[in-house]
């Protein structure tokens, strides 16, 4: 509930467009603007997500595909982190790696393939990192198909 009005939503606004899964126009701007301070991190974020979830959809989604390549990216540091929400809200790992798209630049999606490399000899985290490569690789190849 404290999140609810931390990021400055009532009960009834989250559940209505849990609800009827539309992100009134307010909601949207709202989601927007707090974006901004929700980026820089993984649990920011996922708190971000589970209220906003309605809203991810053209600029916001947008939005959300930079925040998530840029922690992969720049933020490799903060892969334990989220390890633990991915174990716990497998929802979120999967939000979280479809946002790894054509979007994003080709030196960041380049980052995330050389960082997900890391992981090769971690059995704990070794599936995660490789269905994180295997996101960053197809968005490449994407991206490469939009330039032609």
């Amino acid at each position: 509930m404290a999140l609810l009005f931390g990021l400055g939503l009532g009960c009834a606004s989250f559940s209505q467009a849990s609800a009827y899964g539309n992100c009134p126009p307010d909601m949207s701007s709202r989601a927007g603007s707090l974006l901004v301070d929700a980026r820089g991190d993984w649990s920011s974020l996922f708190k971000h997500q589970r209220v906003f979830a309605s809203c991810d959809d053209g600029e916001l989604g947008e939005g959300y595909s930079e925040a998530v390549t840029n922690l992969f990216a720049q933020r490799w540091d903060q892969l334990g982190t989220f390890v633990a929400l991915a174990k716990t809200h497998p929802d979120f790992q999967d939000w979280a790696i479809r946002h790894i798209d054509a979007t994003a630049s080709d030196d960041d999606l380049n980052r995330i393939i050389l960082n997900s490399n890391t992981c090769i000899n971690n059995a704990a985290v070794e599936k995660l990192c490789r269905f994180i490569r295997q996101s960053a690789a197809n968005a490449l190849m994407e991206s490469a198909r939009m330039r032609r």
